[in-house]
């Protein structure tokens, strides 16, 4: 095995290693509840996040100002409890139909 093979799999290892002993030490614990909101919004925080730096660029250096309706559309479905595959869907057609106009 090669050492790039031998890093790969003892990260990996670390990894999961790692992973389990957060549930293992605080397995029963409840949080309290302003925390529990703070940890259940830090997947969306993230999300949001990535999205805005794939869309704009390094710098906002690819902000394209076709896309901003698309996201619009999308948050108003968000708005109005549609599916999430939807939202995407609108987004896109909305996104679409912009770059034809």
């Amino acid at each position: 095995m090669t050492g790039l093979v031998v890093a790969v799999v003892a990260l990996a290892v670390i990894n999961i290693v790692y992973k389990g002993i957060g549930p293992a030490v605080l397995g029963d614990r409840v949080f309290p509840p302003r925390i529990q909101e703070i940890i259940d919004a830090l997947p969306a925080a993230l999300l949001a996040g990535l999205v805005v730096v794939n869309l704009l660029g390094e710098r906002w250096g690819a902000a394209d100002a076709t896309m901003l309706p698309g996201l619009a559309a999308a948050s108003v479905a968000w708005w109005f409890r549609v599916a999430q595959l939807g939202c995407v869907v609108i987004a896109v057609v909305v996104t679409i139909l912009v770059r034809l106009l």
